[in-house]
């Protein structure tokens, strides 16, 4: 409306200028001309270039018009298909861009048992590769692959896995080959413990680091109707193959659960609110199947029953106190009889702040291969947390075992990391 009525104002006082149009007399002709002074003409021709270049500053300012009701809208783009939908549990995660992490632990150890071959040295004892990502909405893939320099041990797979997320309400389905949900720590992996070395019970009735199969898995929250939290975890699997009979070296260690085919785990675990800062937790375990054999020729069945009570207090900014205690029960049956083996442990960990922690471990273990020995440790554990990548540890251990009735350890760790450390934490 702007640019109409400037150009009718133009013209119409270019038109009224006294002399633009001259007057014929009589009735014109079709072939009549006007006449009009050169110099008139000149100027008039000079203020139309102007009104153009005016015009067309005012259509750069203005914009584009909107199609009239005459002229039909300009075709719409080719349709673009969707994104894939982002997975529920894992916001803003591409499905093609997995986490990539790297673990690396060197140890050192002293000690005063001369039998102990691994003394007196520093080792670079694992190297863990995690790779983690979606491969589905709701589906996430997790593979740990761990190599072992020290152990001359070839790279090998320690986790891969499937979760199902959400399969139903409160629901989780796992397939692959993990660590198994029995007793409080086995799902952690060891760059995750609180400690240098896990507890002697656990390495003699349970596995040298963590009990592991391949097979199929579930765990549900069951729904409570108080601050109540109570999981069940339950889950069949494959073991490595067949065990073979443990001898008794000049260090005595225990076999482990030593399940040679299949077993199946349960694991009821709660947590409660005690007070606003701090909760209480309370589980139980149970593993079983085929064994290797212990003193006899052939295998029998195994069974594993473990119970755990846990306490945190969380104090001013990130200080926080833990407590917990553990006590397993191994039973096995063969030709050669019942045998037993029990043990526990009592740990403490107090974190001062983000950076700096003290912990103090004893445990009390029996041998399922030597039911009638036993050993014990006492371990002081100071950890310095430089970055959320890498910390320091030292563990001094007081102890006694088969051979040695007093023993002196000192254990040195360095573990750093690259990557997005989505593992499960203590």
């Amino acid at each position: 409306m702007r640019l109409i009525l400037l150009i009718s104002f133009c013209l119409t006082v270019c038109i009224g200028r006294q002399g633009l149009c001259a007057e014929v007399k009589g009735k014109p002709s079709d072939d009549a001309t006007i006449a009009v002074p050169l110099a008139e003409f000149e100027a008039m021709k000079a203020k139309l270039e102007d009104l153009q270049r005016e015009v067309e500053e005012l259509k750069k300012a203005v914009g584009p018009h909107p199609p009239s009701a005459e002229q039909p809208p300009a075709p719409a783009p080719e349709a673009v298909p969707p994104a894939a939908p982002a997975p529920a549990g894992g916001a803003g995660k591409a499905l093609a861009l997995p986490d990539i992490s790297l673990i690396v632990q060197a140890k050192g150890k002293l000690s005063t048992d001369k039998r102990d071959d691994a003394r007196n040295r520093v080792r670079l004892a694992e190297a863990e590769l995690g790779i983690q990502g979606y491969v589905y909405p709701n589906v996430k893939a997790d593979a740990f692959i761990t190599m072992s320099p020290s152990e001359n041990a070839s790279a090998q797979v320690e986790e891969a896995y499937l979760t199902y997320l959400g399969a139903s309400k409160g629901l989780n389905v796992y397939v692959g080959e993990k660590h198994v949900a029995f007793g409080r720590t086995d799902l952690l992996h060891n760059h995750s413990w609180l400690y240098v070395n896990p507890p002697k019970v656990l390495q003699n009735l349970v596995a040298a680091e963590s009990l592991g199969g391949e097979g199929l898995a579930i765990s549900y929250l069951i729904p409570t109707k108080s601050d109540l939290f109570a999981q069940l975890d339950l889950g069949a699997w494959t073991g490595a193959g067949p065990g073979e009979a443990p001898n008794l070296p000049d260090i005595v260690k225990g076999p482990g659960a030593n399940f040679a085919d299949r077993f199946d785990t349960a694991r009821l675990w709660t947590s409660y609110p005690v007070t606003e800062n701090s909760e209480l937790e309370l589980g139980g375990s149970y593993a079983g199947g085929a064994a290797g054999p212990l003193d006899s020729t052939s295998g029998g069945h195994a069974r594993l029953t473990g119970l755990d009570l846990t306490y945190r207090h969380f104090g001013e900014g990130t200080s926080r106190l833990l407590l917990r205690t553990e006590a397993l029960w191994r039973h096995q049956s063969d030709d050669a009889g019942d045998s037993s083996a029990m043990g526990y442990y009592l740990f403490g960990n107090y974190r001062q702040n983000k950076y700096a922690s003290l912990g103090v471990l004893y445990d009390w273990s029996q041998f399922p291969q030597a039911p009638d020995l036993h050993e014990t440790a006492l371990s002081l554990i100071w950890t310095k947390q430089f970055s959320e990548q890498y910390y320091l540890r030292v563990q001094g251990t007081q102890g006694a075992r088969p051979g040695a009735s007093s023993y002196e350890e000192l254990w040195l760790q360095w573990v750093w990391g690259v990557g997005p450390h989505t593992h499960n934490l203590e």
